[in-house]
């Protein structure tokens, strides 16, 4: 559909977005740098997710290149973000190529490369990479990364280490770690100047291969083995730091990371296979809309068929102080949600936890839900979801249960999610200090119980993938209590409770939410809203269907009438009557499609 927004333009239809075909189910905050590996990224796959978001310092070139291989030989996408994007705005110096001949760096025998700043202002040294044609066996050696004025090494500038342990075939020199204190050293590069960096080792073993260029492919230096200059250059990343930014990202109000820096990242990732898009902010405040749109626009220009994402604040009457900067007055939640829709973003995301310590916040889970779900059906737009998987005692946030954790995905679903993410998989930690607890994964590296439930969650969810997909959601109904925002079901909805439903004589607590597929046809999903023993429920259809079938959350196959087939038995569906028998797990949602 084409939508009017709500100053006279036309917003076009956003593109459906799934992850292989898949249901989008993410994972926030991966494992950081020294965790990632083959089996880390195992872990992830058997959680039955498919993406991850790139956080907990995976924010550098060859941070996420390792993570994109581990994620690629996982079957796992990967939305990528940088230095540049998450904390201040960056120039990034790439050489891509890797064709030539491999060369090694010996005790005594270093080898370099010159490279030339661009033209700007208030650089300063942030990080270098470079990468081996596979990781050291050998845990002990270490590289030395010297950088100076030229190759006569008149004037040093500065040095880091990279050791072998760190399990990567990406070496990484850090100059500067972010959020970078007032206190930590900086070590400013000239604009439009040419450098020289060298690496060296005091090891007895050779280290490499470190990949190279088959010729000159970049025009700003070369590589030299000791004091000869070659006529290749070594494959290298170097992000350079500027003073500009925002409080909390790269974006400013007036200001964004510059084009050479959007081009460099976005040519680096665009052919990755294991690439599902780029993670631009999250949580932005409104001010800085006009920033990341235009950010928006130059990754789509280069990249146009990949997610862009952004992730929003949800509808919290005590949180209108989130949605602007300091100091500039508040801006109303509408707004904050419109103006962001109006500049046309790949789809709408947002985050909130309502499993607290002092019991569930219904008023802002519904509210929120009932709010996005409206406007991303006006702007024609996929809603995405956060699902709490961790304990935050700074905001009274409590470790879910398995019957909470299946109600915030199904409830979520109930309002037309069509994708949600984690948070958190690794459980935060900063300097063995934290009001971070029991994420899917302990600080130790062990499996949470939540971690099971998860991917239990996960499994019944990607076999109803297919058909939520498909679906667009009409409308969403109550029955039981009418928390805030909620619509009680009328028979005007077609659907009413029928006698003997419910557990003893209370009447059954659920969700219920009318669907329409891109052939026509017609879904209902059921979700119960009882968190703490299996609720049964009958359903009369007004329209007395035909059938009425599921769609199993088992195999992911709709169930038939037929026994060959095995699915409804004719005590769950009596078409005579329009009456449909529902049995639910705490928090379950159950999908059906009506016939006839």
């Amino acid at each position: 559909m084409n939508a009017n927004n709500r100053r006279g333009g036309t917003v076009p239809e956003g593109k459906k977005w799934d992850v292989d075909g898949q249901f989008p189910i993410g994972v926030f905050h991966i494992p950081r740098p020294a965790d990632t590996s083959y089996d880390a990224y195992a872990a992830i796959r058997e959680l039955n997710a498919n993406f991850v978001v790139a956080t907990n310092e995976i924010t550098t070139p060859a941070r996420t290149d390792w993570a994109l291989e581990q994620a690629e030989a996982n079957g796992l996408k990967m939305l990528v973000t940088d230095t540049g994007i998450r904390w201040v705005q960056c120039e990034w110096i790439a050489q891509d190529a890797e064709d030539g001949s491999a060369l090694f760096v010996r005790k005594g025998k270093p080898i370099g490369q010159t490279f030339t700043t661009p033209a700007a202002e208030g650089l300063n040294l942030a990080f270098v990479s470079f990468k081996l044609g596979e990781p050291p066996e050998d845990e002990s050696l270490t590289l030395r990364l010297t950088v100076y004025d030229s190759p006569g090494k008149n004037e040093l500038v500065a040095s880091s280490s990279w050791h072998a342990a760190a399990g990567t075939r990406y070496p990484e020199f850090v100059f500067a770690n972010f959020p970078q204190s007032r206190e930590a050293n900086r070590y400013e590069l000239a604009s439009d100047a040419s450098y020289y960096m060298e690496l060296s080792t005091e090891s007895d073993k050779p280290i490499g291969p470190l990949l190279t260029s088959r010729e000159d492919a970049y025009s700003g230096g070369a590589a030299y083995r000791g004091s000869e200059e070659l006529s290749c250059d070594l494959y290298f990343q170097l992000t350079l730091a500027t003073p500009r930014g925002g409080t909390i990202s790269a974006f400013a109000p007036d200001s964004r990371p510059s084009d050479d820096f959007v081009r460099t990242f976005v040519r680096h990732y665009k052919d990755n296979s294991a690439l599902l898009g780029y993670n631009l902010i999250d949580e932005p405040f409104g001010e800085i809309y006009p920033s990341m749109h235009g950010t928006t626009q130059a990754i789509k220009a280069l990249d146009p068929d990949r997610l862009v994402y952004v992730n929003h604040y949800a509808l919290n009457d005590e949180g209108e102080h989130y949605f602007s900067l300091e100091g500039t007055p508040p801006m109303r939640y509408e707004a904050y949600v419109t103006d962001w829709l109006d500049t046309n973003p790949d789809l709408m995301s947002y985050d909130y936890y309502p499993f607290l310590t002092s019991g569930m916040d219904e008023k802002v889970h519904y509210q929120t839900l009932e709010f996005l779900r409206e406007q991303c059906a006006v702007y024609g737009k996929d809603l995405w979801v956060y699902i709490q998987s961790v304990a935050y005692d700074t905001f009274h946030i409590a470790k879910p249960t398995e019957h909470e954790m299946r109600f915030h995905v199904y409830s979520s679903l109930a309002y037309g999610a069509k994708g949600y993410i984690y948070f958190t998989y690794e459980t935060p930690h900063t300097n063995g200090e934290t009001g971070f607890h029991n994420g899917l994964l302990l600080p130790d590296g062990t499996r949470n119980d939540t971690f099971e439930y998860a991917a239990a969650i996960n499994r019944e969810v990607l076999k109803l993938g297919p058909a939520l997909l498909s679906l667009t959601l009409d409308q969403v109904y109550h029955t039981g209590s009418l928390p805030p925002a909620t619509r009680e079901l009328t028979p005007q909805s077609g659907i009413e409770l029928a006698e003997g439903g419910g557990n003893g004589e209370q009447s059954p607590s659920l969700i219920i939410s009318l669907f329409t597929a891109e052939n026509g046809d017609k879904f209902v999903m059921i979700v119960s809203k009882q968190l703490l023993e299996q609720q049964d429920a009958r359903l009369r259809f007004l329209a007395k269907p035909g059938f009425i079938r599921e769609w199993s959350n088992e195999d992911g196959k709709e169930w038939h009438q037929q026994k060959e087939v095995g699915v409804l038995s004719e005590a769950d569906y009596d078409k005579e009557t329009g009456v449909l028998s529902v049995s639910l797990r705490p928090g379950e949602g159950k999908l059906y499609r009506m016939e006839g």
